[in-house]
């Protein structure tokens, strides 16, 4: 199915996007029901256009590392699914204390392309990427969710109601559906981006990450499946050559890789 997201009813507020559903996650206890609660949350992916032609769309991680965990030479160049397959897994894993309920959605792909980088740069077997959520409880006295979207090494930060951010970053407008951010997965390098239309990262100042819309839109809500209930849930190594990524379980995928667990702070102190 591809879909516009101009096609739906929005409202514009300050920075924020939002439709005029019910905030399902803002009524739950996430200490209560976190299965619940991650499902509130869980993003809404944009791909792009030309996704299946140029590279593939998401995939079974589990699927991959039965068949290559054992010897990762036999796992070759394999850019597929080259259709959507909106029942592919979107992985999670969550942590929680009295300040904060954390949440990684994980997101596996076969091949990474970015579009017309030089030597190659940019072309590796394997990717993962992920949309990470830091829901802020009252007795953090800084209520709200900020978002941190995977970007290359780095990542973006979005926030709701966006009274506050992290060091070091700047909010960017978000688009939300209830309590569901809307993001978009540029094209072959499946870098994640708050709009179809911001800046976007460029190498040697000629390539650049390329998003739109009117692609395929993943509602990952159903399709959630935990990490601890996986088979590679203690896996540690990279899925692939030493230019692949690291798994989810690598601890340099750990919970402060996009940001330190420092309390937010004012966006506008």
């Amino acid at each position: 199915m591809s879909v516009s997201l101009r096609d739906s009813t929005l409202r514009f507020d300050d920075t924020t996007i939002r439709n005029n559903s019910n905030n399902r996650g803002a009524m739950l206890d996430p200490s209560a029901d976190p299965e619940a609660f991650i499902q509130a949350y869980a993003p809404i992916l944009h791909f792009h256009p030309r996704e299946g032609e140029h590279c593939c769309y998401p995939s079974d991680a589990e699927e991959t590392f039965s068949k290559f965990s054992s010897d990762w030479t036999q796992f070759k160049e394999d850019m597929t699914p080259k259709m959507f397959q909106s029942d592919a897994p979107c992985y999670y894993e969550y942590w929680h204390d009295e300040n904060m309920f954390q949440i990684k959605y994980w997101f596996w792909y076969r091949y990474n392309d970015f579009p017309g980088a030089p030597a190659r740069r940019g072309k590796h077997k394997g990717d993962w990427e992920h949309v990470e959520v830091r829901h802020y409880l009252p007795a953090s006295k800084t209520p709200g969710t900020i978002w941190l979207l995977s970007n290359h090494l780095d990542a973006l930060l979005v926030s709701y109601p966006g009274v506050y951010t992290l060091p070091g970053f700047t909010p960017e407008p978000i688009i939300l559906t209830d309590d569901h951010v809307h993001v978009w997965v540029a094209l072959g390098s499946h870098a994640i981006f708050p709009s179809p239309d911001g800046p976007k990262r460029r190498i040697a100042l000629f390539w650049r990450d390329t998003t739109a819309d009117g692609g395929e839109v993943w509602h990952t809500e159903p399709v959630l499946k935990s990490i601890d209930d996986t088979n590679f849930v203690d896996y540690e190594g990279r899925w692939g050559d030493s230019r692949s990524p690291r798994g989810p379980r690598n601890p340099y995928n750990n919970r402060f890789r996009n940001a330190p667990l420092v309390k937010p702070i004012p966006v506008n102190p």
